[in-house]
């Protein structure tokens, strides 16, 4: 028994030495470690040569179609079909005038001028203008005939695009008159408001009052103290009809 145990520490020296061997050995490391963790497989990465396959994506549908709202229709202001570019008139109007107050005479006149337009419903223009005022008699008295002539300016003014219109005229007239001592002059300046109504593009009828203010006579026209000159007025009413073109 003394010849086993003289050997047992060299035996135990030997496992030691094995053991420890074992231990520091890669080999051996690499065993335990692969043993200890083991990876989960992982999917081969795909080569970036290879294009990955995309499905087409179907086509967006077409927008609904919109529509505007409608603007309503706004008709321009226009002049009426009659009095778009002006143009030349000519008149005869008859009725009754007044030199002497309570004095009706038989009135007659012309007149012809042009107008030009100014605005959707508005002409402006020159005349000319003559009458008459008839002799007549007067409680046994005669009252004699008097003539005049004017020229002036005149304005017309529909009323929308209705047949409907007014006019205005203002001048100046000189005027003779006979007389029991010879014939009487005169002048002065005159005024006028109408209204009438188209009948077609080229004729119309309208009643129109005229003032005329004037001295009576130059030769009678006397100064007093305080600078007076005595003046008077003949009226006329008369209803006419004028033709444009």
């Amino acid at each position: 028994m003394k010849p086993l145990f003289r050997y047992l520490p060299l035996a135990l020296a030997a496992f030691a030495l094995h053991a420890q061997a074992q231990s520091v050995s890669p080999a051996y490391e690499a065993f335990r470690n692969k043993s200890a963790a083991q990876p989960a497989p992982t999917q081969p990465a795909t080569p970036a040569t290879q294009p990955t396959a995309v499905s087409p994506s179907p086509p967006a549908p077409a927008p609904a179609p919109t529509y505007a709202a409608p603007v309503p229709y706004v008709a321009p202001a226009t002049a009426p079909e009659d009095e778009e570019d002006g143009g030349f008139f000519v008149g005869v109007q008859a009725g009754q005038g007044w030199i002497y107050e309570d004095v009706e005479q038989d009135a007659v006149a012309v007149s012809a001028g042009y107008r030009w337009q100014a605005g959707p419903w508005t002409q402006v223009g020159v005349e000319l203008s003559g009458g008459r005022l008839d002799s007549t008699d007067y409680r046994g008295v005669e009252v004699p005939k008097a003539t005049y002539k004017a020229i002036g300016a005149n304005a017309r003014f529909n009323f929308g695009n209705s047949p409907w219109f007014a006019t205005v005229r203002g001048g100046y007239f000189d005027a003779k008159q006979d007389g029991y001592y010879g014939e009487l002059s005169t002048d002065g300046g005159y005024a006028g408001v109408a209204i009438g109504v188209d009948i077609n593009r080229h004729f119309n009828i309208h009643l129109g009052y005229t003032g005329f203010v004037y001295a009576d006579d130059y030769n009678d026209c006397y100064y007093d103290d305080d600078d007076y000159c005595d003046f008077s007025r003949a009226d006329t009413v008369m209803l006419g009809i004028e033709a444009r073109f």
